[in-house]
């Protein structure tokens, strides 16, 4: 797993940021960096759709039926983002979703998956700009998205997470050291190899590497939104309305939870 150069926690915390988006309820004072985060959003998926097939498809419903994205800022520009969307393992339109295309699940493994849970969490789209990514920068982005994501997942608390997280990336071995399991551990997107991986945060407690505590409390502490459940967001948004526009709900130390 990357590291932290020795002093770098501190150089990279005062410009790192993050913001929350919750497509199905963009408030009017967000719709800027809303759309600013779609922009960059699009370009990388237009480049990672381009390592497979130039001619494919790249429909902004990828993005705005998502729950919940994460976006990192550095300096106030978007440079990472991380996708979560909730659905109900219950229903059975929920195996038929797109995600769960028979092309990259094989089908033992969908028949398995509403026996996972009720409720479940599908990342996906952890994306990072080109000059942020460790070969370039030398930065751990990757890494600090990633615990981002497991730790605000924590204060969501599903019964499963389920992901398809690239091998050539390296992307695997992060969730893996964070407890995940696999539920195939090598299949293809077109020609790229992906572990079908799942957590199951309420049984088994979420790992977070110590190295990464410290910048991912320092960057939830600039985002209200941070390790708030998506499903409380009604509260936050009243909270947000009573106070002049400006949300209360304060995102908890999950820590003690994740590890």
């Amino acid at each position: 797993m990357d590291t932290f150069e020795k002093g770098t926690p501190e150089v990279m915390e005062p410009s790192l940021s993050l913001k929350i988006f919750y497509p199905d309820a963009v408030g009017h004072d967000e719709i800027a960096d809303y759309n600013e985060a779609f922009a960059f959003w699009n370009e990388i998926w237009l480049e990672t759709r381009k390592e497979v097939d130039a001619t494919l498809a790249t429909p902004s419903d990828s993005f705005s039926r998502q729950s919940e994205i994460l976006v990192l800022y550095s300096g106030g520009r978007p440079i990472a983002t991380c996708c979560h969307r909730y659905i109900d393992l219950r229903h059975r339109c929920a195996i038929h979703d797109s995600y769960f295309t028979s092309t990259i699940w094989p089908e033992s493994v969908r028949q398995r998956v509403p026996s996972l849970g009720q409720s479940c969490m599908l990342g996906s789209h952890i994306f990072i700009a080109p000059e942020f990514r460790k070969r370039s920068s030398g930065l751990p982005i990757k890494n600090i998205v990633c615990a981002l994501s497991l730790t605000h997942v924590d204060g969501t608390q599903p019964d499963v997470v389920i992901g398809m997280t690239r091998i050539d990336r390296g992307i695997h071995k992060i969730f893996h050291d964070s407890g995940a399991v696999s539920l195939h551990p090598n299949v293809s997107w077109y020609h790229i190899p992906v572990d079908l991986i799942a957590l199951f945060p309420k049984q088994v407690p979420i790992t977070i590497d110590p190295i990464y505590h410290e910048v991912v409390r320092s960057i939830g502490r600039t985002c209200p939104r941070f390790a708030v459940s998506y499903f409380e967001r009604d509260r936050l948004f009243e909270g947000s309305h009573l106070n002049g526009g400006q949300s209360v709900a304060r995102a908890s130390d999950s820590f003690g939870r994740a590890g």
